[in-house]
């Protein structure tokens, strides 16, 4: 029995010991496989030997939010910075696209000194310079750049005295076996796309001189100072209207590995590939953050696996106590800035929900008139989603401007016909109590009221009868220049008549809006009260 006994225990043991030699070959065979199979989908080396991480047409959101339901919407400064440095890579990137010191109210008060030193406690590597960040002048950038140490980068942007590039076009950083060169460009279209006294002196190059410049600086980069890999930093877009767009830019330039861009707040989930090359673009307004993971390929090349990380995976993520309490005393000195008296309102302006989407209002007819006064043009029309409140007569705050127009509108103007705005002001007024309902000034309608099809049904509308412009009647054959927004240019609310337009640009609504009214006289202000510009018959 004794005998029995051992023999079953011996055997046992020798069943245990097959058993985990076998289960060990068999954990091997699988680690085996998944290395093989990573060094075929990346390469000989499977692990990334470089994460880049990515932002771009902020414009101001920089602060962590959520939605009425407790779910984010924005990623914040904080838990961006957070996120990049507790990921495990040693080798680290973070880039922005450009337009991030101005769009929000609140960004405007001191013309960028706040984001400028939020973005020094961020230290990116490198920013573009986009359109909008020549908003407050260009000598107010390079101050910033200057007292924060702000990175921006601009190749194709150079002041007219001396023909000097304003910013650096180029950077370079070292990681072990591997040396990367970045360079930037600014949009073309920044010679519309902002007040030109903004860039007064400044030569922002043709299309076709951008695309020679990058290739300029894909030829130093490589052969002087020879880096392995060249990533394009730009403010392009990659829209039709882009002159050129990061595609064109991709196509026509050989050597670029990779483009982080901005502007056309392309969200590019896991990035595209054109002539060769990888473009990867964030949206906007942190609502994401853009990861790339790099790769070295078989051939000796990069592979780029680019992805977007939405706000709702920061729900888990603590930030750093430094710096949400650094950013929290920047939110206090904003919010006594926006205690600041900016403006005197003589009367009440009505901007309540159940009116200004149904009638023209007062606060309509002075925000378009405020747009007209800044641009010279021949009228304004607004969309009344644009104004969500009123504010009563007396002083006017920074705050109130920001919670009665909080979306950092930017003017447009565009020369259009006469048959368009008659169209523009057909289709806004036959969708009573929406967003969409147009307030105008320097436009005189007369409307009736019927119904108008919708998808289940009829609506109640207003159906224009006649339209006169300055005093005249409105000639569809002739032309005329119209401001508005830019959501509005871009098809908001369903507007689709501006955008084969070309357009100027100007500021922000709520900052024209500010200076107009702190300006003008109460008896200017009461004659616009009293203007008739929309009669109901």
């Amino acid at each position: 029995m004794i005998f029995a006994s051992h023999a079953r225990k011996k055997a046992g043991e020798f069943f245990l010991i097959s058993l985990t030699k076998s289960f060990g070959r068999i954990i091997s065979l699988i680690i085996a496989l998944w290395f093989l199979s990573a060094g075929i989908l990346f390469g000989a080396d499977a692990r990334p030997i470089l994460i880049i991480y990515h932002t771009n047409d902020v414009h101001g959101h920089v602060f962590h939010e959520r939605d009425r339901d407790g779910n984010p919407i924005r990623w914040g400064y904080d838990y961006v910075k957070t996120m990049v440095d507790r990921d495990p890579a040693y080798n680290k990137l973070l880039l922005d696209a450009g337009d991030v010191l101005s769009g929000q109210a609140f960004a405007n008060i001191h013309k960028g000194e706040l984001i400028g030193r939020m973005l020094a406690m961020m230290h990116y590597d490198a920013i573009a310079a986009g359109n909008h960040d020549f908003d407050f002048g260009w000598e107010r950038l390079l101050s910033l750049r200057d007292v924060h140490r702000l990175p921006f980068l601009s190749a194709n942007v150079r002041e007219n005295l001396d023909n000097r590039r304003i910013l650096l076009s180029y950077m370079t950083r070292n990681f072990p076996n591997l040396k990367v060169g970045i360079f930037g460009l600014s949009t073309p279209s920044t010679l519309t796309t902002t007040d030109p006294r903004n860039i007064a002196n400044l030569t922002f190059e043709s299309p076709e001189e951008t695309l020679k410049t990058a290739g300029e600086m894909v030829r130093r980069l490589r052969e002087v100072e020879e880096v392995n890999m060249v990533i394009a930093l730009t403010h392009l877009g990659n829209e039709p209207y882009s002159e050129p767009s990061s595609l064109t830019l991709a196509r026509e330039v050989p050597g670029i590995d990779l483009i982080v861009d901005g502007h056309c707040h392309s969200k590019l989930t896991e990035g595209l590939k054109a002539g060769g090359t990888t473009i990867a673009s964030a949206g906007q307004y942190l609502e994401n953050l853009g990861r790339i993971e790099v790769f070295r390929s078989s051939d000796g090349g990069f592979e780029f696996k680019a992805k977007l990380l939405p706000a709702s995976e920061s729900e888990h993520i603590v930030p750093k106590p430094e710096l949400s309490s650094a950013l929290e005393v920047l939110r206090e000195d904003m919010n006594s800035e926006l205690e600041v008296v900016t403006a005197r309102s003589p009367i009440n302006l009505d901007g309540e929900r159940e009116r200004i989407r149904s009638n023209s209002t007062n606060m309509g007819r002075i925000v378009c008139a405020a747009l007209m006064s800044r641009t010279g043009a021949d009228a304004a029309i607004i969309n009344s989603g644009a104004i969500l409140g009123s504010i009563p007569e007396g002083d006017i705050t920074k705050g109130t401007l920001l919670s009665v127009m909080p979306f950092g509108n930017y003017t447009f103007t565009v020369n259009m016909t006469g048959a368009d705005i008659l169209d523009v002001l057909k289709d806004g007024l036959s969708r009573p109590g929406t967003g969409a309902f147009p307030q105008f000034y320097g436009l005189s309608v007369k409307a009736r009221r019927g119904e108008a099809a919708v998808p289940d049904g009829t609506m109640e509308a207003l159906i224009v009868s006649s339209v006169t412009i300055g005093g005249e009647p409105l000639d569809p054959d002739g032309r005329y220049t119209i401001a508005i927004n830019d959501f509005m240019y871009h098809g908001g609310d369903g507007y689709v008549q501006f955008a084969k337009y070309p357009f100027n640009e100007f500021g922000t609504v709520d900052y024209i809006f500010s200076d107009f009214i702190s300006k003008a006289s109460a008896e200017a202000i009461r004659r616009i009260d009293n203007a008739e510009v929309l009669t109901i018959e």
